[in-house]
């Protein structure tokens, strides 16, 4: 088994969720470390597994396409700790407006955020450095690039 971390940026465009997958197939979600040649990943800090679509045995891989599709998609806490977004604004209770402007999706007791297509509302190559914070701390404009998300957060890149 090889592990991978992944930065809190990189998409999961080829990755499933190992839960996801084990619960389909009725399964242990420990079974793929016992798995040859699985290559699994998570993202710092963070307990959830993610599985390598392409390592998955051929005995599974027919469930991989019944699976949810994590095209685009970080984990919640990556998203958070890539951005300095507090976590209270990918709650939909807390009436965020920045909650409104980004996809969200709930697998079971995980959350992701389409960082993808955020990066595409925003016309920003993926290898841009972006942070999100009060409009109101960042520096006046030629020395501070930034994108007005709602009426006091502004994303900031570089």
């Amino acid at each position: 088994m090889l592990r991978h971390t992944l930065a809190p940026n990189q998409f999961l465009d080829d990755y499933v969720l190992n839960c996801e997958i084990c619960s389909l197939a009725k399964i242990s979600q420990n079974a793929y470390k016992f798995w040859k040649g699985v290559i699994c990943a998570n993202y710092t800090d963070s307990r959830t597994v993610f599985l390598y679509k392409k390592s998955i045995p051929q005995k599974y891989q027919n469930l991989i396409n019944l699976c949810s599709n994590l095209s685009g998609f970080v984990i919640s806490s990556a998203f958070c700790s890539f951005t300095g977004l507090s976590h209270s604004h990918l709650t939909k209770s807390n009436n965020s407006n920045l909650y409104k402007k980004l996809e969200i999706k709930q697998i079971g007791k995980f959350k992701f955020v389409n960082l993808k297509k955020l990066y595409d509302d925003m016309d920003l190559p993926y290898s841009t450095r972006i942070y999100i914070e009060k409009c109101k701390y960042f520096s006046p404009t030629p020395l501070e690039k930034r994108i007005k998300l709602t009426a006091s957060l502004c994303l900031g890149y570089y």
